[in-house]
């Protein structure tokens, strides 16, 4: 049985608004090693309650968060992005070879981490030298995530330009404004191949507002007009980790459902990627774990315990 002993670590500097909430846990011989990535605006004491869902499981476990300012400003996260991926490998260092790495992310806030923390086991960046990573450290990562998982929790969100007018109808296929209607039912696939309702000129009109919305926020930080391109196609053909969970709503009306399940059959179909997905035709962005506690805290357990198979089933290879 393992004994966890707790090690946490407040945040750089008292403001989360500019600095990334840096949080660890460790427990000795963990099932995994958890890397949770909050949403944008995340508190201290939020990403607290998240690390409590792995910390439970005998995880350790290490938080980051995307802070606003830099968001906001479409800045680089790269020094975020190293600093959990160094307490990440602090935390891999002294387990054993089967202890796989889970990933657990919430809007885009974690996504857009997320992609820059894959651009940095992707690219080693050598101008750095006192903060990157080594490259067995990169290495160690890397291997373990082949184990693990990344759970999306209503992300990502497919970032809308105006001038992109396909399919305006078919997006936010939310139940009120669809010719079809739901009551608020939770569907748990395997594979991606659904065929959005029929749409109706709300979504047209809902998506096209949100399209000139984030377009005039683009506008401000002319980096961002690239970058929602760039980073669709990250999400879309990344292969650092291959076992992939979506938890959405088709009533999200940041995240884009008929997005996030085309994103979902490409990656099967394309990438190879494992996908399970649980749909839900209620609640809200990134209000399911409240809404759904049971369903969230099974796909929770049920993606863990499937990992720790996947480690350990590696381990033996490795040893033939």
């Amino acid at each position: 049985a393992s004994s966890p002993h707790n090690r946490s670590t407040q945040p750089l500097q008292m403001s989360s608004f500019t600095n990334t909430i840096l949080l660890t846990h460790t427990t000795e011989h963990p099932r995994a090693v958890a890397v949770i990535l909050g949403h944008l605006g995340a508190s201290q004491s939020t990403m607290q309650r998240y690390l409590e869902w792995y910390r439970r499981r005998e995880c350790s476990v290490v938080t980051g968060t995307a802070p606003p300012a830099r968001f906001m400003a479409n800045a680089s996260l790269r020094s975020q992005a190293r600093q959990v991926w160094s307490e990440t490998a602090k935390l891999l260092r002294p387990t054993a070879p089967s202890t796989p790495v889970v990933m657990h992310l919430f809007s885009n806030g974690g996504a857009f981490l997320l992609e820059e923390m894959e651009r940095v086991l992707l690219e080693e960046d050598r101008n750095h030298q006192g903060t990157r990573l080594s490259q067995d450290d990169v290495q160690l990562i890397r291997s373990r995530l082949k184990f693990g998982y990344q759970m999306f929790d209503s992300c990502p969100c497919y970032i809308r330009m105006a001038w992109d007018t396909t399919d305006l109808s078919k997006s936010f296929p939310h139940p009120a404004w669809t010719s079809t209607t739901a009551n608020s039912t939770t569907t748990t696939t395997t594979t991606t191949e659904s065929t959005p309702p029929s749409g109706s000129w709300r979504q047209g009109l809902y998506t096209w507002g949100a399209a000139c919305a984030l377009t005039t926020w683009s506008l401000f930080t002319p980096w961002s007009l690239g970058h929602a391109h760039s980073f669709w196609n990250a999400m879309l053909d990344s292969r650092v980790c291959l076992h992939n969970v979506y938890l959405y709503t088709t009533t999200d009306l940041a995240t884009d459902a008929t997005q996030l399940e085309r994103l979902m059959e490409h990656r099967q179909n394309e990438v190879g990627a494992n996908c399970r997905s649980y749909k839900f035709d209620d609640s809200n962005h990134c209000r399911l774990d409240s809404d759904h506690p049971e369903i969230y805290q099974n796909a929770i357990q049920e993606a863990l315990e499937a990992a720790v198979q996947r480690g350990a089933g590696g381990e033996k290879e490795q040893q033939q």
